[in-house]
């Protein structure tokens, strides 16, 4: 048994779930490069798909996907359209891959695409927190991320192009909850789980949204307030998971991973024909 675990070597997260995985006796290989992978589709004119995922030649039985493994610019045109040619081929042969994949790609984004602002709109029980803004106007604000890309940023030091989510977090009611396989960890003082565990349906239907975006490894942000729908306030939802955000439970974390991609061996086949952007 063999699993891949799609990140670049510089990746903590990867590097520690891959060792996790090697000390309970499952082989875990973190690759990124070609050097290491071979990916083909095959598509029929009927839109039958057939996808085959190789690391070192042998096909794994699960695959540990971190997202888009190299952000840095390519230098000339051609580079960075070879790269993209790269990122697309990966991107479908894991979406249409038949086995089990933890943040499976999809036609919405690779990573997967999770926007606080959908999410909120889509959960009931879930109010979306802050403003949206072009300008540079952060009054107030403590907290902010670019909607392009979701990637926090300090709101002071932002250029005026940037369109960003801006929010004022109160800490004393803020939760960070991480979602690992089928599990949920609460990160945090022990003691304040009991300001969220009222709020227990709510986190359901999180969980239900997330699965529904093939996401099974996530950190999500939620602020509870004395509103009299006890609604939940929503701030972040990343698929981008890293050690030193969870390392209380990171042993746990990794465990619960392992056992989702080793304990299937069938799953769902995704959407036939996704459009990955090349």
């Amino acid at each position: 048994m063999t699993l891949l675990v799609l990140a670049e070597s510089s990746d903590e997260t990867a590097v520690r779930f891959a060792r996790s995985a090697s000390e309970r006796g499952v082989e875990a290989v973190v690759a990124a490069d070609f050097d290491r992978l071979a990916v083909s589709v095959t598509v029929s004119r009927e839109l039958h798909s057939r996808s085959t995922v190789l690391v070192d030649g042998r096909p794994p039985t699960g695959i540990l996907c971190r997202g888009r493994p190299d952000a840095s610019t390519p230098p000339t045109p051609a580079a960075r359209f070879a790269a993209s040619e790269r990122q697309a081929a990966v991107w479908s042969a894991v979406a249409l891959w038949p086995g089990p994949v933890v943040n499976r790609p999809t036609v919405h984004g690779y990573p997967p695409r999770l926007d606080p602002l959908e999410l909120a709109s889509s959960v009931p029980g879930i109010r979306p927190a802050g403003t949206l803004t072009d300008g540079r106007d952060a009054t107030g604000a403590n907290h902010a991320y670019r909607i392009s890309d979701h990637a926090q940023l300090d709101p002071a030091a932002r250029t005026p192009y940037d369109v960003v989510h801006l929010t004022r977090l109160d800490a004393g009611r803020t939760h960070r909850l991480l979602v690992a396989g089928t599990s949920t960890f609460h990160l945090g003082d022990p003691a304040r789980r009991a300001d969220l565990a009222r709020h227990a349906p709510q986190v359901t239907r999180i969980r239900n949204w997330l699965h529904a975006k093939q996401t099974d490894f996530a950190i999500v942000t939620l602020e509870t307030a004395d509103a009299d729908d006890g609604a939940l306030r929503l701030l972040e939802a990343s698929p981008w998971p890293n050690h030193h955000q969870f390392a209380s439970v990171a042993d746990a974390a990794y465990a619960a991973l392992l056992t989702r991609l080793t304990r299937l061996t069938r799953q769902t086949r995704p959407p036939r024909h996704p459009r990955p952007v090349g």
